[in-house]
């Protein structure tokens, strides 16, 4: 087992440089070494044949000139299917956009800018977001961030704010960006964040927050703030100990109740924990961990947790880099381990909930000569379906996905050579 070195106050400001950044200029993951666990789980396997799967390609019309980050689909209150996506101009402009397809993923409409401006931040470690409320209201939530002198902590000279845009146009035109969070003090870290709209069609956004006052070289805790009549109100502390550096995962149960996932940090052990609010946020449970993996590490793994609803409860995935199984772990909400991962160089996972299954994509090197393909495997009942091959499908990143009947759309980047990954957009049978 390849033991893992951590100088983690040496490198972190390179890893919060990449964090705030858009586009090629991704968080760096560590190189981790999995292994074939000993017992990869108690799920079994549906029966068939699922090598491969051909994606037909949906037309997206790429600038050359350009680089394209981390896409994301949704479907608005009125069924239209929502692609979102950043892009960087070669003066290093950023313009958080979106387009709409009122023909289920088939085309779509010219972009819509939403906001442009150089602070944009938009990684999988916050992943800008467009969502939409019953009314037809749109929010687009987005990191935005600056420089500043390094305050009395010590912290670098880097910010970042949480910030929202509003349409009530279908996109056409947006409000100024504002913050999320109304306490005023600034030359602070927030981010790592998630939004989501709640059952009562307010907005609801988490996210980590530096400690006022902290002594230590990062420290930071997870808030939330929730609107009321469309108005944010003020932030309320959920975990005043966590991980400092993974994002947070939301998810509306089949119930309609608000999950949060988040890395803990229980004496350096970093696990993923679920807290439940069952009053659109008031409230909340106690942290349960999701399964106990007890990975105790000396440092941020800068990776968090995807869920989807599954049946009549739901379905969570996150990596863990335990001695015993290491890799990428699916799991049901309710702390029941599925499957893992192992594959060293499996990474991204993204879950999509389908009418017949709950869907696991995730981009893995199918050989050396065909490197960052998409993979996906198939849950229902607890039983999951072997890996399929997504084909056409190399030297893709970032994946996600929607189900649109009976098909699945998929977006992620192609990677280029020039730094100036594209975007594409095609459809899968699952």
């Amino acid at each position: 087992m390849i033991r893992l070195i951590f100088t983690f106050p040496l490198v972190f400001l390179g890893l919060l440089v990449a964090m705030m950044s858009t586009n090629t200029e991704k968080v760096p993951e560590m190189t981790l070494c999995a292994y074939v666990p000993h017992n990869e789980s108690s799920v079994k396997t549906i029966e068939g044949d699922f090598s491969s799967v051909k994606a037909t390609e949906i037309p997206f019309e790429n600038d050359p000139n350009k680089a394209y980050s981390m896409p994301l689909l949704a479907k608005t209150s009125s069924g239209d299917v929502m692609l979102s996506w950043t892009e960087k101009d070669e003066q290093g402009l950023v313009s958080f956009c979106v387009a709409f397809s009122k023909d289920q993923g088939k085309t779509f409409s010219d972009k819509k800018v939403i906001f442009s401006g150089n602070g944009i931040g938009n990684s999988r470690m916050m992943r800008a977001k467009v969502l939409s409320k019953k009314n037809g209201t749109l929010v687009a939530v987005f990191s935005n961030r600056g420089e500043s002198a390094p305050n009395a902590s010590g912290r670098g000279g880097r910010w970042s704010n949480i910030v929202f845009c509003e349409s009530t146009d279908g996109g056409n035109t947006w409000t100024k960006p504002a913050n999320v969070d109304s306490d005023p003090k600034q030359g602070i870290v927030r981010g790592f964040f998630d939004a989501i709209v709640m059952r009562n069609d307010e907005i609801a956004v988490a996210y980590l927050k530096d400690v006022a006052n902290s002594t230590k070289h990062e420290e930071r805790d997870l808030r939330l703030v929730t609107s009321k009549d469309g108005i944010f109100q003020p932030e309320r502390l959920i975990d005043p100990v966590v991980c400092d550096c993974c994002p947070i995962n939301f998810l509306i149960d089949s119930e309609g109740n608000l999950n949060v996932f988040y890395r803990d940090n229980n004496n350096n052990i970093r696990d993923i924990a679920r807290v439940v609010s069952k009053d659109n946020g008031n409230t909340f449970s106690k942290p349960e961990i999701v399964f106990n993996d007890k990975w105790e590490i000396n440092g941020c793994p800068h990776s968090g947790a995807v869920s989807t609803i599954n049946g009549k409860g739901g379905l969570v995935s996150w990596f863990s880099g335990t001695d015993n199984e290491m890799g990428i772990r699916v799991a049901t909400t309710e702390g029941k381990k599925l499957f893992v991962l192992d594959d060293a160089s499996a990474k991204n996972q993204y879950l999509v909930k389908t009418p017949s299954a709950s869907v696991l994509f995730w981009e893995q090197n199918k050989d050396e000569n065909n490197p960052s393909q998409i993979a996906f495997r198939k849950i229902a009942d607890n039983k999951a379906s072997e890996m399929t091959w997504v084909e056409g499908s190399a030297n893709s990143t970032n994946v996600v996905g929607l189900n649109v009947g009976n098909t699945v759309i998929i977006a992620n980047e192609i990677i280029q050579s020039n730094k100036k990954n594209k975007l594409k957009i095609s459809t899968v049978s699952i």
